[in-house]
């Protein structure tokens, strides 16, 4: 199979998303290991990625200089991202610029990066560790549309992709990035609820879990709405009723939507703080 990249991958963070977007592509045989270049500060980490995945890791980027064949994945906390790409910079002429630093924008990016520099703003989940992600895209105008397939592979190796405005990408990020957790919160509800029901915590967890795989797929796969779902599971005067009248008592639905507005006022922060 042709490798989708001419060049190198260089791979700034080995942490647990680098790690899974570096997984994905390897176990996709699009790309040889030989290619990639991990900068991991973790020495722990750094061993156990060199060993794991055959590839070259390093603690820092040193003297090399990354061209228009090669890609960089930026894989680092937004908290020090500014630092760590002031350091980069400089090394990068018309390299292809993928970050999942979230709540950092393509026009933050640009603060520090040459006007030349394509740039793609992506925010993957959890799940894309197992190949099961969810991706979304944003590209700056200057990216070609091979560079946008590049970005395309790089994730869809892992999962499933969608492009983007890149103003929705905070809402996206607060539905697919965060929705990992809150799907957990109700499962580790449904857990303790099981438990104290006398059902083993094991069980609670595999019926929950399985539940949630199959009401995705109907609602990927049908036509069916969420709500329809529910009707179609809440007969009248029965348990299911009786349970979404107690979670609408609580205000749940409520609290939801404002998990999700503290989310994106976070995002907000974020991305105002870029620079310090």
């Amino acid at each position: 199979m042709e490798n989708f990249i001419k060049g190198r991958l260089l791979i700034v963070g080995g942490g647990t998303m680098g790690e899974a977007i570096l997984a994905g592509i390897l176990s996709s045989g699009k790309l040889d290991p030989s290619q990639v270049i991990v900068v991991e500060p973790n020495y722990d980490k750094e061993l156990l990625l060199r060993e794991r995945y055959g590839v070259e890791v390093a603690s820092e980027i040193g003297y090399r200089n990354f061209n228009a064949d090669d890609v960089c994945l930026f894989a680092v906390k937004p908290q020090v991202a500014y630092k760590v790409l002031e350091g980069l910079a400089p090394r990068f002429e018309g390299t292809l610029f993928v970050s999942i630093a979230i709540g950092v924008t393509i026009a933050d990016y640009y603060k520090v990066l040459d006007a030349s520099i394509p740039v793609v703003r992506v925010m993957p989940n959890m799940p894309i560790s197992i190949g099961e992600g969810m991706s979304l895209i944003s590209c700056a105008p200057n990216v070609s549309e091979a560079q946008k397939d590049i970005a395309t592979q790089i994730f869809s190796a892992a999962g499933l992709v969608e492009h983007i405005p890149e103003a929705w990408q905070s809402a996206g990020a607060t539905i697919s990035g965060s929705g990992p957790a809150y799907f957990s919160y109700v499962i580790d509800a449904l857990i303790d609820a099981g438990k104290d029901a006398g059902l083993p915590a094991e069980l609670s967890k595999r019926l929950a879990a399985q539940t949630v795989i199959g009401v995705s797929r109907l609602l990927l796969e049908t036509s069916r709405s969420p709500r329809e779902i529910m009707q179609a599971t809440a007969s009248p005067g029965g348990i299911t009723e009786a349970a979404l009248e107690t979670l609408d008592a609580e205000g749940v639905h409520d609290s939801i939507v404002q998990a999700f507005a503290a989310s994106i006022e976070r995002a907000a922060q974020l991305e105002a703080n870029f620079e310090s």
